[in-house]
């Protein structure tokens, strides 16, 4: 007989299908989980390279950098066709073969190679910048070793010309396409241009999904200099023989326009070759004239002596006491070899470079005015070139001045100056008592450079022309820098033999910065040069058998170069004499013009 079951019973006992049901949920969500804790916890890394694999990329493509040349149209920085190398991990085959082959080729560490090759990434730049023939051949032996992954792109690559000229103003462009040094860093962003930009969608298996240029390139801006590259290749070669001749530590050269404020040349022995920048030290990249600091010696003579003549504290034939030794604040000052000169005129301080004389001149002159008017020459701050690593140098404000401070500045000790300042302050000088703006950037793309750019007139023309005349009778066959002066060519100037303070140690015997610094036609100056030779060891260290003789060597080149015409010549022909031997030619810039018709050599 058939029984039913109550209603309550029948839901308290369920069908076998059903807890058949429910174990399968359960099973299937602990499978869920489980997969879930293995692909996020234990095979995380895993996956997330999988998933940087197939992301979305953008790529930098450097366009072609804006060249660098001198004033004449010369090229000193360059862009040549290159080809930028990248590496496809996830596609690659053979990556033995390709370490081998990239180590050989590029001349790279294999640890370094090997970073890059199994770098687990779709695009991984190996080198930005290889040259054709080079890129050539890795492509060959890639593809007879049948390995696959690397990328190769059309790009450019920076070319030196010239090699070392100029380096330490030129400087060079970093792997990564942007500038390190020099020019080529304080213009970075205008000779870079903009780079073209490409997006990139690229799959695991190694397939390129997508690609796209979202943003084109741009060249770079052209920036012309102001040197030349033939004044500049002279001065180097004087400047390398006279370190070697007088045994100095270093030295320099900057040879400026003194009416326009423009840097012909600056030249310094210390140099590297801009092809292989990697191989030079930071002391040979270090510009001098910018960021080398120095006291300057008796050449701060011209410029108390033009504070005073321009203010009226002081005449050509005004009389001060030149003896040897002049007692300031306890401290006695002498004149150089102790020499006592008697009753001496204001010419004939500045002639003769007289310690004791000028500090009198001084104070008459004061203080204030003194110190005002190197701070409107420009001294303790930079003058703002277009170079980067400029420093400062030492002028302390009057309010801290010491009882010695103003006899020690009137003879160009106790401040500190970089060359581009002393040859800034000596143009005021030469041009009738303009400060102007030193540049050695003269266009940029389409802009040019506001030449000349004058900041302030320290002096009245007649002042700076008396000074200019007393200034040639340094370089006469009495005068201080006999050696300096150019037969036929009226140089002007003013030596400077300035003993070296250490630290610790104060004024040491036997280290010495020797200078000078000239112009010429002295009525009417074209050129200016500035020489300086850091711890001179041969004898004598004076400026003006040291240094005046390496700026007679360079202005004699210059004027043969540049077809000066000589100011008079007594015998009708002009006798120019060399302390060395002129070095050769060198192929590497255009060749020096011919003398002119009307110079004859003995």
């Amino acid at each position: 007989m058939y029984t039913s079951i109550p209603p309550k019973q029948r839901s308290e006992k369920l069908p076998n299908r059903t807890w058949i049901v429910v174990a399968l949920l359960v099973i299937g969500g602990m499978v869920v989980v489980g997969r879930l804790v293995q692909l996020q916890i234990v095979q995380h890394d895993h996956w997330l390279t999988v998933a940087d694999a197939i992301q979305e990329q953008t790529v930098d493509l450097l366009p072609r950098r804006g060249t660098i040349y001198d004033r004449n149209g010369v090229a000193l920085a360059y862009d040549i066709k290159a080809t930028a190398i990248a590496i496809d991990s996830f596609d690659m085959t053979n990556p033995e073969a390709i370490c081998q082959i990239l180590s050989d080729e590029l001349h790279r560490p294999m640890s370094e190679i090997k970073k890059l090759v199994y770098r687990p990434r779709y695009f991984t730049w190996i080198n930005r910048s290889v040259d054709l023939e080079t890129a050539k051949e890795i492509r060959k032996r890639a593809a007879e070793a049948n390995a696959n992954g690397l990328i190769f792109i059309d790009t450019w690559k920076r070319c030196y010309p010239q090699g070392d000229l100029a380096s330490n103003i030129i400087g060079f462009v970093g792997t990564d396409g942007h500038g390190l040094e020099g020019i080529e860093l304080a213009y970075d962003s205008e000779l870079a241009g903009a780079s073209a930009q490409v997006h990139v969608v690229k799959g695991a298996d190694g397939r390129t999904y997508h690609t796209e240029t979202i943003q084109e390139g741009k060249p770079g801006d052209d920036v012309h200099l102001t040197i030349d590259s033939d004044l500049q290749f002279m001065c180097e070669q004087e400047i390398d023989g006279g370190v070697s001749r007088y045994k100095a530590n270093m030295g320099f050269i900057v040879l400026m326009d003194p009416n326009t404020g423009e840097v012909l040349a600056m030249a310094q022995d210390r140099r590297y070759n801009l092809n292989q920048f990697w191989k030079s030290t930071p002391a040979q990249r270090k510009n001098l004239a910018t960021g080398f600091m120095f006291e300057p010696g008796s050449t701060f003579k011209a410029f108390g002596g033009l504070a005073a003549l321009d203010c009226g504290a002081v005449k050509p034939s005004d009389t001060f006491n030149g003896n040897d030794g002049i007692n300031i604040a306890g401290h006695v000052i002498h004149n150089s070899d102790h020499e006592s000169f008697g009753t001496v005129t204001f010419a004939k301080t500045i002639k003769d470079s007289i310690n004791t004389a000028m500090i009198r001149v001084a104070q008459r002159l004061g203080e204030d005015r003194l110190y005002n008017f190197l701070v409107d020459l420009g001294f303790g701050k930079i003058t703002g070139i277009e170079l980067p690593g400029e420093v400062n140098g030492i002028l302390r404000n009057v309010s801290k001045w010491s009882k010695l401070a103003l006899a020690s500045t009137a003879i160009g000790q106790s401040v500190g100056v970089t060359g581009i300042q002393l040859v800034r302050a000596m143009a005021a000088v030469a041009n009738g008592g303009k400060v102007l703006a030193p540049h050695i950037v003269k266009q940029v793309g389409d802009e040019a450079t506001e030449i000349p750019k004058v900041l302030r007139t320290v002096a009245a023309p007649a002042s700076a022309a008396t000074m200019r005349t007393l200034m040639r009778a340094v370089v006469t066959k009495d005068g201080t820098a006999p050696l300096a002066d150019l037969p036929g060519f009226e140089v002007a100037g003013k030596t400077g033999t300035a003993q070296k303070a250490v630290p610790g140690k104060g004024y040491v015997d036997g280290k010495y910065t020797s200078l000078f610094s000239g112009f010429f036609p002295a009525d009417s100056p074209k050129y200016l040069g500035l020489v300086v030779l850091d711890e001179v060891k041969t004898t004598p260290v004076f400026g003006g058998y040291t240094a005046g003789v390496i700026f007679h060597d360079t202005a004699s080149r210059l004027v043969l170069a540049e077809h000066v015409a000589p100011v008079a010549s007594a015998e009708g022909h002009l006798v120019m004499y060399s302390a060395s031997t002129q070095p050769p030619v060198d192929t590497r810039v255009s060749s020096i013009a011919p003398p002119p018709a009307w110079l004859k050599l003995p």
